[in-house]
């Protein structure tokens, strides 16, 4: 079974901790001030920036988790949800919140290392 636990990790502790991956540790995305010169990026450029990518991913992460607590929910009320589709969602929730961790894991240790390099 699934680490997440029969919830799936949805309660209102959980879904705090999406916006605070990154935050935790001190690290902010900041989008890169053009040089002279240059122009600022236009408002369709910045959305495919790191930091709206992972804003995104952070969103797709949370409703995959929403998705597993309604279907979780359903199925202890009795509802008619296939057992296999509960566990799928729980599956595709804990793989999507696990490579989001990963990455996090990743950018603070990119983080640290730049940080001791330049002290």
């Amino acid at each position: 079974m699934s680490s997440m636990g029969i919830e799936g990790g949805t309660g209102p502790a959980m879904r705090g901790t999406y916006a605070s991956l990154l935050g935790s540790r001190g690290i902010g995305v900041q989008e890169p001030k053009p040089q002279s010169g240059e122009t600022a990026p236009a408002a369709g450029a910045q959305k495919n920036a790191f930091g709206g990518v992972l804003a995104d991913a952070l969103e797709r992460v949370d409703s995959l988790q929403s998705d597993v607590g309604q279907k979780t929910e359903a199925l202890a009320m009795g509802e008619p949800v296939a057992l296999h589709d509960v566990m799928s969602s729980m599956a595709k929730s804990e793989v999507a919140f696990n490579f989001v961790l990963e990455v996090r894991n990743r950018l603070v240790d990119a983080w640290e290392k730049l940080s001791r390099s330049v002290v």
